[in-house]
């Protein structure tokens, strides 16, 4: 088959971030190892906004990564000034500063990149009528292609979406902003695509019904492709102090649409009923939210039950889920469940909303609750907590059908097989 071009560019810009283990920069780093381990030609490549154009980059994989899985082998102070390509809505005053901005973005950029990216570690590439797969954000990709456009280059071009959530009324605290931004990015990275591929049969159907609705444009073949439920071993350093007792594992976990606040009253319930409460731990990026909800004079019984690890290492995480009582993801909506899986995949049950995408991610394995009602959540905490039969049967289960969860070479194989196949073929 053709030569597949991967896009490294979300590990590229978010080089020093929080970026580095979860979501869809994770995505992108596992499904590279393994298409980078794949029979078939595959190249790696990053977009430079300072030079508007692509390169073709050596990563190192796996032992030689810094990660132990895959990095894109460029120092992390050549990570350029991202400002935005284009914007959904005119603005007087800031088009007429865009150009200016643009042009010191660049020469910052291309500053930060003669300083520390060395002479032959970068190569050119010509993307035209070349196959570019990319699995990171809209907002990154919009940019790229507004700049392949500016360039008169054309590749074939197969996205990954990984949610419509922006389009949901509550996703974000300054949503109508944000929602524009997402649609118009979007709009950019659809009407581009040869192929759209998403990670998980749930965004499929919500792209679809957005089209029809008219608040996304036309579509290409849309092609699901469920992400994966392995969480590869990191050989990493782990520096945690967990509490005593057992503890219900939280990734990720926020107020909003991740539902901190059913996590909590269930607890609360809890303690209200004279039940063991087990302690909390909060694992992910620091929040000033989060800590402010946690703080709350309601949650003042069991405050001393919760614990926040910060930014934990890929190792780190792992650890944590190996040793939970179960994970608890109580989100109103995700676009598949990485944690989910994750817990899974190490035999630890996983209590998790009743909804679509977190059907997918946990099939049989997980247990569900409404994520609209504290109450029921409690009851399964409490299950799982106080019943060690029911619980030695949960694991015994999970264990047995690991087998079937899938794994990061099955989500490469299938990215292959997706743009092997024209349209219609």
């Amino acid at each position: 088959m053709a030569t597949i071009y991967y896009d490294l560019s979300e590990l590229f810009l978010s080089a020093g971030s929080k970026f580095k283990y979860y979501g869809i920069a994770r995505t992108v780093l596992e499904v590279g190892y393994e298409l980078a381990n794949a029979s078939v030609d595959v190249r790696f490549v990053i977009f430079s906004p300072a030079h508007d154009r692509f390169f073709e980059i050596t990563p190192r994989i796996g032992a030689a990564s810094a990660n132990g899985v895959l990095d894109v082998n460029l120092p992390a102070e050549s990570k350029p000034v991202r400002l935005r390509y284009s914007y959904p809505n005119p603005h007087a005053l800031r088009d007429a500063l865009h150009p200016l901005m643009r042009r010191i973005a660049k020469k910052v950029s291309l500053r930060r990149w003669h300083r520390s990216v060395r002479e032959g570690s970068v190569r050119d590439v010509d993307l035209e009528g070349q196959i570019l797969v990319s699995l990171g954000r809209p907002k990154m990709m919009s940019d790229y292609l507004v700049a392949l456009d500016e360039a008169g280059v054309r590749p074939r071009f197969f996205p990954l979406v990984h949610d419509m959530i922006p389009l949901h009324e509550y996703s974000h605290p300054r949503q109508s902003m944000f929602a524009r931004n997402f649609s118009h990015d979007n709009r950019i990275v659809v009407e581009h695509a040869e192929k759209l591929l998403t990670n998980s049969v749930f965004t499929k159907d919500e792209i679809e019904r957005f089209s029809i609705a008219g608040r996304m444009c036309s579509l290409p073949p849309v092609v699901p492709v469920p992400l994966a439920q392995e969480l590869r071993k990191a050989d990493e350093p782990i520096n945690l102090d967990l509490p005593d007792g057992p503890y219900l594992l939280g990734v990720g976990v926020m107020t909003g649409r991740k539902n901190l606040e059913c996590l909590l009253k269930a607890m609360r319930n809890l303690d209200e009923l004279g039940r063991p409460v087990p302690n909390l731990i909060l694992a992910g990026a620091k929040r000033k939210r989060t800590v402010e909800y946690v703080n709350r004079p309601e949650y003042a019984s069991i405050r001393d039950k919760i614990q926040f690890v910060l930014d934990p290492n890929q190792a780190e995480l792992a650890f944590l889920y190996e040793n939970a009582l179960a994970l608890a993801i109580p989100s109103y909506m995700e676009g598949w469940g990485l944690p989910l899986g994750e817990a899974l995949w190490l035999g630890t049950p996983g209590i998790a909303s009743d909804v679509p995408a977190l059907r997918e991610a946990g099939g049989e394995l997980a247990e569900y609750f409404d994520p609209a009602d504290p109450q029921s959540l409690a009851a399964l905490i409490d299950q799982l907590h106080s019943s060690p039969e029911d619980y030695a049967i949960l694991k015994a289960k999970i264990a047995r059908g690991r087998e079937n969860l899938r794994t990061w070479e099955h989500v490469a194989q299938d990215i292959i097989r997706a743009v092997s196949c024209r349209p219609g073929g």
